[in-house]
């Protein structure tokens, strides 16, 4: 068994603590998606967060993330063109589309009595750098929260937009859904086709 960087071991033995706080939600979330993957083979796969890494998934933990709002959803898509002031001619087509799921235990980083029993501030969670940390080869904290929680049995997390702070997210660990647990793209014959049928 590999061994834990200081202090991640201890986190872990926090999260698998509250393990009995978990909540259970069933909700309809959105995510905005460029159109190459903005299909139903890709957009609820979670492949793309574990091949990038994400705030709440460190590479190789597939993820899909989502938004509980429309207005989340585009302001965290765009967070990239916001950081880098790309300039217009940038800007490249996307798809908003939702997904109903029903999980019953989420880690609810929302609720500030859970981030004290992990030992983190909102502040903490949110203004963390994950990119800059993981391009440097280590584990950002959120990162290593995200695989505690799938470590102990959670389905997910729910918790606040670090691009909109009235909005929430939900992160989803696709490999520990089962049934009655189910994620499913609404109008999924509507959306665009896989790359690979393109004209």
């Amino acid at each position: 068994m590999t061994e834990e960087a200081p202090g991640v071991q201890d986190l872990f033995d926090r999260i698998e603590k509250i393990r009995p706080h978990s909540i259970a939600k069933k909700e309809i979330a959105f995510r905005s998606a460029g159109v190459r993957y903005a299909n139903k083979a890709d957009l609820i796969s979670g492949n793309g967060a574990s091949y990038f890494g994400g705030r709440w998934n460190p590479q190789s933990l597939r993820a899909i993330y989502g938004s509980l709002s429309v207005q989340t959803a585009v302001r965290e898509s765009y967070q990239a063109f916001n950081k880098f002031g790309f300039d217009k001619q940038s800007i490249r087509p996307r798809v908003i589309a939702g997904f109903e799921f029903k999980v019953k235990s989420l880690l609810d980083l929302t609720d500030s009595s859970v981030r004290r029993k992990i030992g983190f501030s909102l502040t903490e969670l949110l203004e963390e750098d994950w990119q800059a940390i993981q391009d440097q080869g280590e584990e950002s904290w959120t990162q290593a929260i995200g695989r505690g929680a799938y470590r102990s049995g959670f389905q997910g997390l729910l918790v606040p937009s670090a691009r909109d702070r009235q909005g929430q997210n939900v992160v989803i660990y696709p490999d520990s859904i089962v049934s009655p647990s189910y994620v499913k793209l609404i109008a999924e014959d509507e959306l665009p086709p896989h790359p690979s049928d393109w004209p």
